[in-house]
Formats: structure tokens, C-alpha cells, sequence
């Protein structure tokens, strides 16, 4: 398993910036967070995120941005739509100290500066902004290494001035995980991930991080910020939700699908967790207000 820090731009040298573009059949990353701030185009995948404190579904032709520090992790499924197909991304990697250090040199960087704090808190993209960034991402792919820095310039210009985005993480996270304790949360997720439509037990949770069921409950709220009968219940109707989307499963089977015990179980946590019961979530997905 890699360790929760990584060091993104390590075989570099002396270099700032670095564009991959990377297919895998599952995971398009792990549980990690890095110095280095980071631009993702999902070319094709879906499944769900992780991205600070926020749990959410990912699809194709998502744009984000990460910050420095922000832990995140992708997980891809194989669903109808993508049953034995790899995930594919590109992705725009820089070092915001190494900007601010140049920069300078070259123009005023005050709005640098204000985008990266804000950044901190992960970004997701939209509109034109989308539209543009994710062309220049395809077209840097390929491109000389002259041309690749002056698509990162462009890539810049429009960041550091586009209103078409939203917040990804409610909190600032500014208080890295240890590799220790991010190699264990990802070890967690992983289990989670994999498992949430079984039953998912607080005891190999536990095992996995090598601790008592009390310490154990204490560590994963101490570090991801909320229980972990939270996440196994954001997990699982997160999952509901893209079978509601996609399905015409009825929603009785799509709770055990998920890993509910019950109908009443599921729509209690359903209602919870997006404000709604199931039925009246099919019934706007179907219905939209115009």
C-alpha cells in the first residue's frame, strides 16, 4: 500500500509542474494529500470521492481542482456503463510554492496567492471554464515541453479569474494525516468501498487499524470528522442515489442492493443524509422543475 503522503512531483528535479495522463481499472487513486496542488479531468469513470470532508459521486467529464493538504482519494466502479472498462484522467500537477517563488518575476501575484488559500478547500469546475480548462488539459498531454508551460499560464489566467466553480470541502483541512494514520483511513475506506452492500462490521474495521473497537471509533472521528456509521451510511446511499438515477430497480431492492436491513432503515437514513425520502429523490429526478 502507498503511504498517505506523497510528494507528487519527486521525480522531477527541479521542475514545477508535471501532466499525466493515467488510465486504471479501479482505483484512480488512493487516500493521500501533497504539497503539490493538483487539476483532474475524469475522462471517462464514475464512482464516488472523497475530497476533504465531503463524500460525492464522480462521473465522466468532471473538472477539480485540489489544494495543498487536501486529502482525497477516487474510487471507480464497474457499473452497467462501464463493466470491464478502465477509469481515464488527465492530470495538471504543480508546485504552488515553486509559482510564488517565479512568478514574481513576472506579474503581480496577489490573485495567485488568494486562489491557492482558497484552493485549499478543493474546487470543482463548470461552463465555459470547464469547457476551456479541459481542452487545453488534452491538447498539454502532448505538447512540447515549451508549449506545456505556456498552456500551464493559460491554464492559470483562467483560474485565477473564473466565478463558474463551487467549494468542495466544507472545512479547511490544515492538519495533514500522518502516513501511519492515512495508510490505516485509507485501508478503512477501501473496506468500505468494497463491502457496502454487505454488511459491514465495526469489528474488522477495527482489526484493520489494529485497535479496540472504542479507540478505534475515537480515531476515524478524530481524523476524518464524522463516526464511521456515517460514512458506511454516506457510502451506501450515495450508491442508492446512482441507482435511483439510473435504474428502474424498485427502490425496496435497491435498499437491499445498498446494504439496508430494511425499508424503513433506508429511508430513515436516505431522508437524513439528502433531506428527502427516496420516492420524492426518483419523483425530481423524473419530474424536474423547469
Amino acid at each position: 500500500m502507498r503511504p498517505i503522503y506523497a510528494k507528487a512531483l519527486s521525480n522531477l528535479g527541479n521542475r514545477i509542474f508535471e501532466i499525466r495522463r493515467e488510465t486504471c481499472p479501479k482505483l484512480l487513486s488512493e487516500y493521500h494529500f501533497h504539497n503539490e496542488c493538483q487539476l483532474t479531468y475524469i475522462i471517462k469513470g464514475n464512482g464516488q470521492s472523497c475530497i476533504g470532508d465531503q463524500l460525492e459521486d464522480f462521473e465522466s467529464d468532471e473538472l477539480t481542482f485540489i489544494g495543498p493538504g487536501l486529502p482525497h482519494v477516487w474510487h471507480h466502479e464497474n457499473t452497467a456503463f462501464f463493466e470491464g472498462q478502465s477509469a481515464e484522467s488527465i492530470t495538471l500537477i504543480f508546485d504552488p510554492e515553486g509559482l510564488q517563488s517565479f512568478c514574481p518575476l513576472l506579474f503581480e501575484i496577489s490573485q495567485l496567492n488568494d486562489f491557492l488559500e482558497k484552493s485549499r478547500q478543493g474546487m470543482l469546475f463548470y461552463g465555459e471554464t470547464k469547457n476551456k480548462l479541459k481542452k487545453i488539459l488534452r491538447k498539454m498531454v502532448s505538447a512540447p515541453d515549451i508549449q506545456k508551460t505556456a498552456y500551464l499560464f493559460k491554464s492559470l489566467a483562467i483560474l485565477l479569474h473564473t466565478k463558474e466553480y463551487s467549494i468542495l470541502s466544507d472545512k479547511l483541512y490544515i492538519d495533514g494525516l500522518s502516513l501511519k494514520d492515512g495508510e490505516i483511513i485509507f485501508s478503512i475506506y477501501n473496506y468500505v468501498f468494497e463491502n457496502f452492500n454487505d454488511e459491514i462490521s465495526l469489528d474488522e474495521a477495527a482489526k484493520l487499524a489494529n485497535l479496540t473497537k472504542p479507540s478505534f471509533c475515537r480515531f476515524f472521528k478524530a481524523r476524518t470528522r464524522k463516526t464511521f456509521s456515517k460514512f458506511v451510511n454516506e457510502v451506501r446511499i450515495n450508491e442508492a442515489c446512482r441507482l435511483l438515477a439510473r435504474d428502474e430497480t424498485p427502490i425496496t431492492h435497491i435498499a437491499y442492493a445498498c446494504g439496508f436491513n430494511s425499508l424503513p432503515n433506508f429511508n430513515k437514513f436516505f431522508k437524513s443524509i439528502k433531506g428527502i425520502t427516496p420516492s420524492d429523490y426518483k419523483n425530481k429526478l423524473l419530474f424536474p422543475k423547469s
